[in-house]
């Protein structure tokens, strides 16, 4: 597995998202959360590969739980596992501590490698009193490094300037293109901020079977239709083609993967592994095709039931 070193950190380059192990989630997911049989299944398969990144959240259901039944006996200090809470709990640095230590205890971890506020609501109004609580979290010990999970330009702007903030998890696909367009890849880098990227494959609407589409998505169907047949003339899936994109030009990223059956995960390591490199001038034909794409589209909470 191709690793990250950043900060004298060896991060694997892929990043196994938990979201599934503890609720119902994505547009494509068709059989619900996923069983500790088959998270312990996932979990061995991914270790196994190389993945040593875990990225779960407070707000994931039992997601910590469930990631915490498997990581019970095993004694690896090599393993990063990212967790999120919301930006509430900054109010008071007591109750902020007792809650990662709460999540500490359910993954059976003795210190997260990240906590990432779930919202910016904090970094809009950012004061020393939050400075002292991320401070006192790693002087505890509970943490490594502090960041955001952004939506936004303007919230990214806000975590690029704020000194607390070390790591920064964007949204980043085909379909999303901001961090080409907003420039969010070189600023990050140019800061020494470590970006995680999620939402490769959109929630899955991306690989989604075209008949398949919910209606309230009809605006996608001619995007995916594209897609579709840009697949064929390359002789690759659509896998392969919205990893190979993202890789190809977050070459200093981590990217986040989720899964809710085992094959997902080893599909996804497949092709991963396939390291498919797209040649420039297939990264700009797509950059060209869908870097307008309206944001109804890219942003799923704008995903309205009709």
């Amino acid at each position: 597995m191709q690793e990250i070193n950043w900060n004298n950190n060896k991060l694997s380059k892929l990043c196994l998202g938990t979201v599934q192990f503890g609720m119902d989630y994505g547009i494509a997911n068709e059989i619900g959360q996923v069983n500790q049989k088959e998270v312990n299944e996932i979990i061995d398969f991914v270790l196994s590969n190389g993945i040593n990144c875990f990225d779960t959240a407070k707000g994931y259901g039992n997601s910590e739980t469930v990631i915490g039944k498997y990581f019970k006996n095993l004694n690896d200090d090599n393993i990063n596992i990212i967790s999120k809470v919301k930006s509430e709990l900054f109010s008071s640095s007591e109750n902020l501590s007792k809650e990662i230590s709460k999540s500490l205890s359910k993954i059976n971890t003795n210190r997260l490698f990240g906590l990432l506020l779930h919202d910016s609501d904090v970094i809009y109004n950012w004061d020393e009193s939050y400075s002292k609580n991320v401070k006192e979290l790693k002087k505890k010990e509970l943490i490594k490094y502090f960041g955001v999970s952004i939506y936004t330009d303007e919230e990214f702007e806000l975590a690029i300037d704020n000194k607390n903030i070390e790591l920064i998890q964007i949204p980043f696909n085909l379909f999303d293109q901001r961090a080409i367009s907003k420039k969010w890849l070189e600023k990050a880098k140019n800061n020494n901020k470590l970006i995680f990227i999620r939402s490769v494959y959109l929630q899955g609407l991306i690989l989604m079977d075209f008949n398949k589409i919910p209606e309230n998505l009809n605006d996608v169907k001619p995007y995916i239709k594209i897609l579709d047949d840009t697949c064929k003339k390359l002789n690759i899936t659509k896998n392969e083609l919205a990893l190979g994109f993202v890789n190809s030009i977050a070459s200093d990223s981590i990217i986040l993967f989720g899964c809710d059956k085992l094959e997902q995960a080893k599909e996804n390591l497949e092709n991963f592994n396939k390291s498919i490199v797209l040649e420039n001038d297939i990264i700009d034909d797509l950059k060209n095709t869908f870097s307008s794409i309206e944001e109804k589209i890219y942003n799923p909470t704008k995903w309205k039931v009709k």
